[in-house]
C-alpha cells in the first residue's frame, strides 16, 4: 500500500475488478465495511467523495492517491478506510455485484446552505412586503369608500 501514498498512479493498478462493477455507485463500498467501520467516517468519507464529484467506482479508481488526498474532508483516517474497502472489495468483487443504492440524496457545503437560506429568507421577506401592501392598499380603498360614502350622507365634509 505505501506505493499507493507516493504515487501518482490510478488506484485501479492496486485494486482491480471486473469491468461491469465500474458503473456502480461508491455507496456500494458501504457493504463491505465491518460495523466498528460504519458510523461518521464511513457517512463523511462517501459525502466528501460525492461533493468532489466521484459518483462510481469508475471515476473512483481512475483517480490517483494525490488527487484523493486533495479533497476536503478526506482525512488520513477516512483514505485509510478507503483503501481498506477498496482492498476487501477487490479481494471479493462479488460482494458488491448485488448491491443496489436508493436514489441519493444531493449533499449541500455550508457555503450553499447558507446561500440557500438567505435567498429563503429575501424570498420570504419579498412575499411578506408584497402581501402587506396589497392588504394596506386594499384597506386604504375600503377606507376611502366609507369616507365617499359618509360625505354623500353629509356626515363628514
Amino acid at each position: 500500500m505505501n506505493d499507493i501514498i507516493d504515487g501518482n498512479a490510478a488506484l485501479i493498478q492496486f485494486f482491480p475488478l471486473p469491468a461491469h462493477l465500474y458503473s456502480k455507485d461508491i455507496a456500494c463500498i458501504v457493504t463491505v465495511a465491518y460495523a466498528e467501520e460504519q458510523g461518521p467516517n464511513l457517512t463523511g468519507l462517501i459525502n466528501a467523495l460525492y461533493s468532489k464529484g466521484y459518483i462510481n467506482l469508475d471515476h473512483l479508481l481512475n483517480s490517483s492517491w494525490k488527487k484523493l488526498y486533495q479533497v476536503p474532508r478526506l482525512g488520513h483516517k477516512r483514505l485509510m478506510l478507503l483503501l481498506n474497502l477498496l482492498e476487501r472489495i477487490s479481494a471479493d468483487p462479488k460482494t458488491i455485484e448485488n448491491h443496489t443504492i436508493v436514489p441519493r440524496v444531493t449533499m449541500q457545503s455550508k457555503k450553499d446552505i447558507k446561500e440557500l437560506t438567505l435567498k429563503r429568507i429575501i424570498k420570504k421577506y419579498n412575499e411578506t412586503s408584497v402581501v402587506v401592501l396589497t392588504e394596506a392598499t386594499e384597506k386604504e380603498a375600503r377606507i376611502k369608500k366609507i369616507k365617499d360614502r359618509l360625505r354623500e350622507m353629509g356626515l363628514i365634509i
